[in-house]
């Protein structure tokens, strides 16, 4: 018997029914990869916060090597940004700016992570970017790096690292590995970029200092890695919504200007900055050059037919001069625009930060601003713009007692109290010049840094974030300033004259008095110096200080005689060392001898009289070994047999 099968109405046999279809979950790569609306708004919104974040991150960067924030407002900012595609410029000032710029890492150590953390910012943001948000998205924060931080040559690096670590065939799958892949072109910028200033920075500290420019570099690789880490974890967790960068850069952003804020200080980058201004306004400059262009300019728009040349070139060199010793109008010094533009810059940084410890630093870079002068014989002899202000000027008296009065404890104190005294003194006050000379020579003889150098290196005598004194940067030759304090306090307490009391070194107290001026209202680069002496000692025959004043002839001489193409001084003795035997033969007995000696051997030194110069420093060694003279003469370079000493302070 048969088995009857079974069949559906349209005679097939049955069959199971199919399982249910489940839908496949979507993958998301990246942040644009969600085709939702509410999703690309929100990517949108928040990369356009990032922008403005990071541009924060870059106007800082500028901020802190220059003071200006926004950097495009900056007059000359495109010569700024194509002098760094100039071939033979150094590519590597925008690097190095950062280290030794307006603030030193030697001398705020704290810039060390400040500058780690925002290079890890500049660097790590933008190639986060192009793998979240794809590469053409990373296009405005490399434009951030180039345009507001103004590092043009990081900008284009990074524009190749975002290339490896977002664009098929270099990325891979492992995000954090396409990241660090990024990284390598930027670490091979730093080290070439960076070499070049290294050579020639490191080798001036030692092996503990040589770290400080070291570590802000490896600590930038470092936390960018580390960020890369976060931010690529935070945005698996998340499934690449938008958001994963903000918060960290947020804090990327906020941690440097916090630490900036509260222990660096804004006062610290306007006190560097004003100390560049009064470097670059007093720098000496080379003449000549600049003289014959002029000339020569002035000499081709002369009507035909035109003088000779060199006749011509000989006119222009006396007018310069003229200038130079007339004193001309402040719309027409450089030096009166300088000293009115230093002077403004440091009264705005006394206003805006009154309790700085930088304060008595600008009272100090002022008060020099004031005192500074032209060297108008040095300009004639070597046709080189010098300054000089070792004489102080009246009108910085004020800058100098708040100098002191609010810098007792520091080195500007011991400047300012000198000054006061070269001025008291030129005034008549000569008990209270001397009063200040005897406190300064105390405290001054107290002061370790007298005896080896005026500053010396601090690294092996603070911590490692330890900053510097306020003063160190200032390199006040405290040996220098010894010198000229003993030489003043020894012509005041020594040369009370009998007939004529002080009048003719601090001039009479009246002025239709002639001459109107004494000793130390002279300024010895003066052209008419020695004509001013020469009236002192026909006013006052047979005065107290007529040694001291025909020492100073003497040394004046070869400022009238000398020529920097003398070639003679080994051939015969010049008129200087005549005018200081004849000093030493008269007044072997007074108070100038002892520098008469030492300006002797000097002198016979300079022209290889090697015999004569020790013969006058021994004589000096025997007749006043006490005298500040004779260890002076101790240190003099190149005396035989001794070797040469560590330091010299002499003037």
């Amino acid at each position: 018997m048969m088995a009857v099968t079974t069949s559906t109405s349209a005679g097939r046999p049955d069959r199971a029914a199919p399982a249910p279809i489940r839908p496949q979950l979507e993958q998301h790569f990246d942040v644009w990869s969600r085709s939702g609306s509410k999703y690309r708004v929100r990517a949108v919104v928040l990369l356009a916060v990032n922008v403005l974040l990071f541009a924060g991150v870059g106007c800082f960067a500028y901020w802190i090597r220059t003071g200006v924030f926004f950097a495009p407002a900056v007059e000359g900012y495109s010569d700024e940004i194509s002098q760094a595609f100039n071939y033979g410029q150094n590519t590597s000032r925008s690097l190095a700016d950062f280290l030794v710029g307006a603030i030193n890492v030697q001398d705020v150590p704290m810039q060390i992570p400040i500058v780690g953390l925002l290079l890890a910012t500049l660097i790590a943001i933008p190639i986060l970017v192009s793998i979240l948000y794809r590469f053409w998205s990373c296009v405005p924060f490399v434009l951030v790096v180039g345009v507001l931080a103004v590092t043009p040559w990081l900008a284009i690096t990074l524009l190749g690292s975002c290339v490896l670590a977002s664009i098929r065939p270099f990325r891979t799958r492992f995000r954090f590995m396409s990241a660090v892949a990024g990284l390598v072109p930027t670490v091979v910028y730093f080290a070439l970029a960076w070499r070049g200033s290294a050579e020639a920075l490191l080798g001036r500290f030692d092996p503990i200092a040589q770290v400080k420019f070291i570590a802000p570099w490896v600590m930038a690789i470092v936390a960018a890695t580390l960020v890369f880490a976060i931010v690529l974890i935070i945005a698996k967790l998340v499934d690449y919504r938008p958001g994963a960068i903000t918060p960290l850069l947020a804090v990327m952003f906020a941690v440097p200007v916090g630490l900036f804020e509260f222990h660096v200080g804004r006062d610290e980058l306007h006190y560097r900055l004003l100390e560049r201004y009064n470097a670059e306004y007093f720098v000496e400059e080379d003449a000549t050059g600049d003289l014959k262009q002029k000339a020569w300019q002035r000499w081709q728009r002369h009507p035909v037919p035109r003088p000779d040349w060199d006749a011509f070139l000989e006119l222009e060199q006396q007018r310069w001069q003229f200038e130079l010793a007339s004193n001309p109008a402040a719309e027409q010094s450089a030096l009166t625009r300088h000293q009115a533009e230093l002077v403004e810059r440091c009264d705005r940084f006394l206003r805006r930060f009154p309790t700085s410890r930088y304060a008595v630093n600008a009272l100090y870079i002022r008060g020099r601003a004031l005192d500074m002068r032209v060297d108008p014989v040095a300009f004639r002899e070597e046709k080189w713009i010098r300054y000089y202000d070792d004489f102080p000027n009246s009108a910085s008296t004020d800058t100098w007692r708040r100098a002191k009065e609010n810098g007792s404890a520091s080195f500007v104190g011991l400047v300012a109290s000198f000054k006061l005294a070269q001025l008291e003194a030129r005034d008549g006050e000569v008990d209270r010049a001397l009063s200040k000379l005897r406190d300064l020579l105390t405290q001054l003889d107290s002061q370790p840094q007298v005896r080896t150098k005026s500053q010396t290196p601090e690294s092996t005598e603070r911590g490692l974030l330890q900053r510097a004194r306020p003063e160190r940067s200032l390199n006040i030759p405290l040996g220098r300033l010894l010198l000229a304090a003993r030489h003043l306090h020894g012509l005041l307490s020594e040369n009370e004259d009998p007939l004529y009391g002080y009048t003719p070194i601090c001039g009479p107290r009246r002025q239709d008095t002639y001459p109107t001026f004494g000793l130390l209202d002279l300024d010895p680069r003066h052209p008419s110096y020695v004509a001013n002496l020469n009236a002192i000692k026909e006013r006052y025959p047979n005065c107290q200080i007529e040694d001291n004043i025909d020492l100073e002839i003497a040394l004046a001489s070869d400022r009238r005689h000398g020529s920097s193409d003398d070639t003679s001084l080994a051939a015969a003795p010049t008129p200087k060392t005549k005018l200081l035997e004849a000093c030493i033969r008269r007044f072997a007995d007074r108070d100038a001898a002892p520098e008469a000696l030492f300006r002797l051997g000097a002198a016979y030194r300079e022209a290889n009289e090697f015999e004569l110069s020790e013969e006058a420093f021994n004589r000096l060694a025997a007749q006043h070994a006490d005298s500040i003279w004779a260890r002076q003469a101790e240190r003099y370079p190149n005396r035989r047999p001794r070797t040469r000493p560590t330091s010299f302070n002499d003037g």
